[in-house]
């Protein structure tokens, strides 16, 4: 996983576990809206998804200051109100939070030629328990969900759920050819592959507007199933 994949993903892992607990709501998740330094321009990563039910939004964020200086923008901004602003590293990150009601915000940061590049974390705990990770998405038995994660793009909407098992990569297969078949799901694409990480099955699905793709591979004592799906491609 590159650097700032493993960043994004430490920013929707936190947001899952720091909950505790007018000024314009204009995240797009019904959050405040973040602050930012004087000059720095932003751009939307994903203004409209949620991590296993939870609503959130990231940023990344470009700045001519310094991680110092950035770092002390928000110690400044956060750190007058309760609950403050707690701190930690994330590998060669230096990430600083803090969270209001049912909003948790993190700035992840590190060095860019002379300034800084951040990611910004927004995360909203929802008024209703969400569903289960995976909810609706088809699983052999004694399957875990690590991650379902959706994303809105106007009319487009893409799903993605990683899955684990302790069943063959062929069962795995199988169970996906017989269940999606059944679904209405037309296959286009099924075949072995070799990877850097062994042997893996690659499937392609449509059925009307929308496509999945079903990845499995076997990693140690589990097999993985990655599972793309998206509405309007």
């Amino acid at each position: 996983m590159s650097g700032r994949a493993r960043a994004i993903a430490t920013v929707l892992l936190a947001g899952l576990f720091a909950w505790r607990g007018a000024a314009a709501r204009d995240e797009a998740n019904g959050c405040r809206e973040m602050p930012v330094p004087d000059g720095a321009k932003l751009l939307y990563v994903a203004s409209d998804m949620s991590m296993n039910g939870i609503p959130m939004g990231i940023k990344e964020m470009r700045s001519k200051d310094s991680p110092d200086a950035v770092l002390a923008f928000y110690r400044n901004a956060w750190g007058g109100k309760r609950p403050g602003y707690f701190e930690t590293p994330v590998e060669d990150w230096r990430t600083i939070a803090t969270y209001e009601g049912r909003c948790y915000y993190s700035v992840q940061v590190r060095p860019q030629g002379n300034g800084t590049y951040a990611l910004l974390g927004v995360t909203r705990r929802p008024d209703v328990t969400p569903k289960a990770p995976g909810a609706g998405f088809p699983m052999l038995m004694g399957s875990t969900v690590f991650n379902d994660l959706s994303h809105r793009d106007g009319p487009k909407s893409a799903r993605t759920v990683l899955i684990g098992n302790p069943r063959s990569i062929q069962e795995n297969a199988t169970f996906y050819r017989q269940t999606l078949e059944t679904q209405g799901w037309v296959s286009f694409v099924d075949k072995a592959v070799v990877t850097d990480k062994g042997p893996a099955q690659v499937m392609l699905w449509r059925r009307g507007l929308e496509e999945l793709s079903v990845t499995v591979q076997r990693a140690g004592p589990t097999t993985t199933v990655v599972a793309n799906l998206v509405d309007q491609p």
